[in-house]
């Protein structure tokens, strides 16, 4: 069997699951992100804009008070009504990004990345320590609740994008676009 599937993101993308809305001027939409990379996120919904529809998402990033409103284009859809497993909505693009803006993007990501690794050597011990782990579950609260072997299993995930060979072609830490 041949896989056609020809990768187009420019950056990889890490989980992010904070509630965001989006807005074409005519319709809003309101949902929950379920990645982020430095060049967009994915909006989990089933109620999505028009492909290419130009419009402004506004979101928080974890650690700072204030949201963010960025210029923002939908990207792509995923509507695929055969596989429940599969999540529905938009990747959304960010457009014309200020400096400031892209560094607060820039920073979340490297610091979700250091997390990650920093939370992979803890569960490389034989029984890690739930102090440890509860300490990194802090910054990366979405993971709580997880049972060791679920644990392991999502983080050794995430982190496979970080191992060399995997970043051929994907830059840094990223998204749609």
């Amino acid at each position: 069997m041949t896989n056609n599937f020809i990768e187009k993101r420019k950056f990889y993308r890490l989980p992010f699951w904070e509630p965001l809305l989006i807005t074409d001027g005519k319709k809003t939409v309101t949902g929950g992100a379920l990645n982020m990379s430095r060049g967009g996120v994915f909006l989990k919904t089933l109620n999505t804009l028009p492909l290419d529809s130009m419009g402004h998402i506004t979101f928080v990033i974890p650690g700072h008070k204030k949201s963010i409103c960025l210029k923002a284009k939908v990207a792509h859809l995923v509507f695929d009504k055969q596989r429940a497993e599969v999540d529905c909505g938009m990747g959304i693009q960010f457009v014309e990004l200020s400096n400031q803006h892209q560094k607060m993007i820039d920073d979340f990501l490297d610091a979700e990345k250091d997390a990650y690794l920093s939370l992979a050597k803890v569960l490389q011990d034989r029984r890690p320590s739930s102090v440890d782990i509860e300490r990194h579950l802090q910054q990366l609260g979405y993971l709580k609740g997880l049972d060791l072997s679920s644990l392991r299993y999502k983080v050794r995930r995430i982190c496979t994008i970080f191992e060399e060979g995997q970043l051929d072609g994907v830059a840094r830490a990223g998204g749609v676009g």
